[in-house]
């Protein structure tokens, strides 16, 4: 999975946050013109009564708001919907284009980031997820330079907007009622210290990103239906010709990953919301879901139903040989699952579904002489009978379907396998358990041997 640790700065490794910026808010009204005249008559002694001429119109023009009153409007209304409190004043700067760039880019400075996003790497190619020819690091600093309008930075507690002169653009004011339900998050709940909580643990990671970044687009979406105009949707949708490239060259499974956090998040914010009111949110704030399947599944969250022992894989080291070594081990969950399903064609539905009867799994990834890379996954299902069995029918399809995989033929009748771009990928149901095991490695001989380590057929 892509790395989603403290860099993200809750969209500084998500680019896609304003790119599909669908809502937005009603453009000011135009000021009201207020005509007031006088009339009177004089008695001349005639007959005849004459009108008084009256004085022209006066035209009263009502100022329209700075650029800074409109933000705090905003802000107060944000605030009104999430009825979360923000006592003191925003800390908001406006920037040019090159200086938010940069400032969403710094986070691929630092040197852990960087080694993470190697991991992610050799694992996505290991699935054959991405190119082997792709560099992620490059990809990421690609996906960072696309077009937004503004981002909140938790560490130093700014929200930072693309200056686009004395005007509010409609865009503009979508983007601010997302950032600062991201600021509330923050004034409430601490980002920087909910981050610290999780990580390590990809798939927690990635059910906080979808609490932050879902209930944030959830705020968005009820404060622009209460303004939104239909003529704006048009600007709000609008996608950059030089964005549109880039999003065509990157990776599906990427692009899925990015957009996960807003949808899936979106949808768990809602369900909350309609469970409990933003009380129930904020309780979720303090109880943070531990896995994506808690958000895929919102009654699962309040069941409080996860696996409480992570899974611990045996060591594959022994059967790879001298010069072996893990260099990194994470989960999965149910989102990850389904997601890899879905970026090799499988219908999203199917995907989910196939997906939803995930339980707990755990994944190591191995490196060793002459640049060999290789990884070993098992996957525990609630019903082991049914669960394993839809995920299997599901995978098949996927793998018959990925034009970077060949099927081969087996001696042993359990195991599938196919020739991949980084190895032989393998998989095998435990005929005991129910678990799947899937691994990659450099020959089919080691690629079952680690299966066999993983699985009892």
């Amino acid at each position: 999975m892509p790395a989603r640790d403290k860099r993200d700065q809750t969209n500084m490794i998500r680019p896609n946050r304003h790119r599909n910026s669908w809502l937005g808010i009603l453009v000011l009204m135009a000021s009201l013109l207020c005509f007031t005249c006088s009339s009177g008559s004089s008695d001349s002694g005639d007959t005849t009564t004459q009108s008084t001429p009256t004085s022209p119109p006066v035209l009263s023009e009502t100022p329209l708001p700075s650029k800074d009153e409109r933000l705090a409007s905003i802000g107060d209304a944000v605030s009104k919907i999430r009825e979360l409190p923000f006592v003191d004043k925003a800390d908001v700067m406006f920037v040019d284009a090159g200086l938010l760039a940069e400032t969403r880019a710094k986070g691929l400075e630092n040197a852990e980031v960087r080694a993470d996003i190697v991991d992610s790497e050799r694992l996505l190619k290991l699935l054959g997820l991405i190119p082997l020819s792709s560099n992620l690091l490059e990809i990421e600093a690609r996906l960072l330079e696309l077009s937004t309008s503004g981002m909140y930075d938790y560490e130093l507690g700014v929200l930072q907007m693309l200056d686009e002169g004395d005007e509010v653009s409609v865009k503009q004011e979508a983007v601010y009622s997302h950032e600062y339900t991201h600021l509330l998050q923050d004034a409430n709940f601490d980002l920087s210290e909910l981050y610290k909580s999780v990580n390590g643990d990809s798939d927690r990671e990635m059910a906080l990103q979808a609490l932050i970044d879902g209930e944030a687009t959830f705020v968005e979406s009820t404060y622009a239906a209460q303004n939104i105009s239909v003529d704006d949707v048009t600007d709000l949708v609008s996608v950059d010709p030089k964005d549109r490239a880039v999003l065509q060259g990157t990776p599906v499974f990427l692009l899925l990953s990015l957009n996960w956090p807003y949808s899936a998040g979106y949808a768990f914010a809602n369900a909350t919301w309609q469970h409990g009111g933003m009380a129930a949110l904020d309780a979720v704030w303090r109880d943070l879901p531990e896995t994506t399947e808690q958000i895929l599944h919102p009654e699962k969250y309040r069941a409080n139903e996860f696996s409480k022992i992570p899974l611990k894989l045996p060591d594959l080291t022994t059967i790879l040989g001298d010069g072996w070594i893990v260099t990194a081990e994470d989960v999965l969950g149910e989102a990850g699952i389904s997601l890899w399903l879905e970026a090799f064609g499988v219908q999203n539905s199917v995907a989910a579904q196939a997906a939803s009867g995930w339980g707990r799994d755990a994944y190591a990834v191995l490196t060793g002489p002459n640049g060999g890379s290789a990884m070993g996954l098992l996957i525990e299902w609630d019903e082991p009978n049914t669960d394993s069995v839809e995920f299997s029918s599901a995978f098949e399809q996927a793998m018959s379907t990925a034009p970077m995989f060949t099927k081969l033929l087996n001696k042993n009748v359990t195991v599938d396998s196919w020739d991949g771009p980084a190895g032989v990928l393998s998989v095998a149901l435990d005929g005991i358990t129910g678990d799947v095991g899937v691994v990659v490695a450099p020959t089919p001989e080691l690629s079952e041997l680690m299966l066999n380590v993983l699985v009892t057929e």
